[in-house]
């Protein structure tokens, strides 16, 4: 009976409960919600909503360069400045299809990769901080946590964060792309090989006047489409990578805050302490019995 009680001590009861705790939790992040959370909807709404940046990059950087050489067939003198200046978007372009790839190879693939490895790996430093009384172990395992969690979240919920909050600057975007191919097609329906500068330049400047409202010259009309494909680019700059970066910072704060406030609480040693103490006075009983 002393050795039973000796072996029940608040020491090694706390450890065989985390231990616990921790394998239980390694078991369902790789047998269940490795499975279960990819094939969620929230998850296949992000997928989408990337496909759909994905293909409005695409489609932007497509119009800016039939544009750049549309423009490229009036004037020389004023009109390489505006085409060179549309061609040079395009590295802006990559730089945006680069972060919308790695966006959605984290949310395809670092899913399963969080809940399979990151996770467990996790658990298992704790399993070890637990067994060796070691705070190291337990420091790399919130850091292994903290990594896993946030890909798992940070880049699903930017994404449906910028969805609500960027419909107008999306919409604004796709206004500039529409703009950027009417300026084009204007431009090709009047261009004829035989045709004089001159009278071409006067044509397309008929065209650009009676088609678009408030639009008086040619030049003002594209330097003005170069101001929109800027501003377009600042806003889906921000959509998807300033705001992506922006809510990982604070995922990743307040994840350390929690998981700080979490250890200086020491909650579960005080109920290790209140059962310890019952399976005492229980043995104490049937001893005295």
């Amino acid at each position: 009976m002393n050795m039973i009680k000796k072996l029940m001590t608040e020491d090694s009861l706390g450890k065989i409960t985390k231990i616990l705790f921790a394998v239980f939790i390694m078991v369902v992040s790789i047998c269940v919600l490795s499975v279960k959370v990819p094939e969620m909807e929230y998850v296949n709404e992000t997928i989408e909503n990337l496909d759909e940046s994905r293909d409005r990059i695409m489609t932007f950087s497509g119009s800016t360069l039939t544009a750049s050489t549309a423009i490229s067939l009036l004037p020389k003198d004023w009109a390489n400045p505006l085409a060179n200046s549309l061609a040079d978007m395009n590295k802006y372009f990559v730089f945006m299809f680069a972060v919308i790839f790695l966006e959605k190879l984290l949310v395809v693939e670092g899913i399963k990769i969080s809940f399979v490895y990151i996770i467990p790996v996790a658990c298992g430093l704790y399993i070890l901080s637990v067994l060796l009384s070691k705070a190291k172990f337990k420091e790399w395992a919130i850091k292994f946590l903290i990594l896993g969690l946030a890909i798992i979240c940070v880049i699903p919920f930017s994404t449906h964060f910028t969805e609500k909050i960027g419909g107008d600057y999306l919409a604004y975007v796709d206004e500039t792309i529409e703009e950027a191919n009417v300026g084009a097609e204007k431009i090709y329906d009047v261009k004829s090989v035989n045709e004089e500068e001159d009278v071409f330049l006067e044509k397309i400047s008929d065209i650009f006047v009676n088609a678009f409202q408030g639009v008086k010259d040619l030049f003002t009309y594209f330097n003005n489409l170069i101001k929109k494909c800027i501003n377009s680019i600042a806003m889906m700059i921000v959509i998807t990578f300033v705001v992506p970066f922006f809510i990982l910072i604070f995922f990743r704060w307040l994840l350390k805050e929690l998981f700080s406030l979490h250890l200086n609480i020491s909650v579960p040693e005080i109920k290790e302490r209140d059962i310890v103490k019952k399976i005492s006075e229980k043995l104490e009983k049937t001893k005295a019995v």
